[in-house]
């Protein structure tokens, strides 16, 4: 069995008011992806969010509409990943 992940969100984030099923599809392709990238880029192009490596590759797309961009990183705790939901003005 894996390591468990545990999910955080800034207040930058929270504040965004995003529906809790806008939220659960970010974390969930950020855990798909994971392997791929511990950074993650979510920026979005009109109804649809392009998530990147923040290397300028494109990883995958989600079909939603954020009002800003945001960045999932994920932090190795040894136990557990901690990925941190957060607005790259916030970093």
């Amino acid at each position: 069995m894996g390591k468990s992940i545990q999910k955080v969100m800034t207040r930058g984030v929270k504040a965004l008011g995003l529906s809790q099923p806008v939220i659960e599809s970010l974390f969930r392709k950020a855990e798909e992806l994971r392997a791929k990238s511990t950074f993650l880029t979510f920026e979005p192009k009109g109804s649809t969010v392009f998530i990147g490596n923040g290397d300028g590759k494109t990883l995958g797309t989600l079909p939603a509409a954020l009002p800003e961009k945001i960045w999932i990183i994920f932090d190795d705790y040894g136990d557990r990943w901690v990925a941190t939901a957060l607005l790259p003005r916030e970093y």
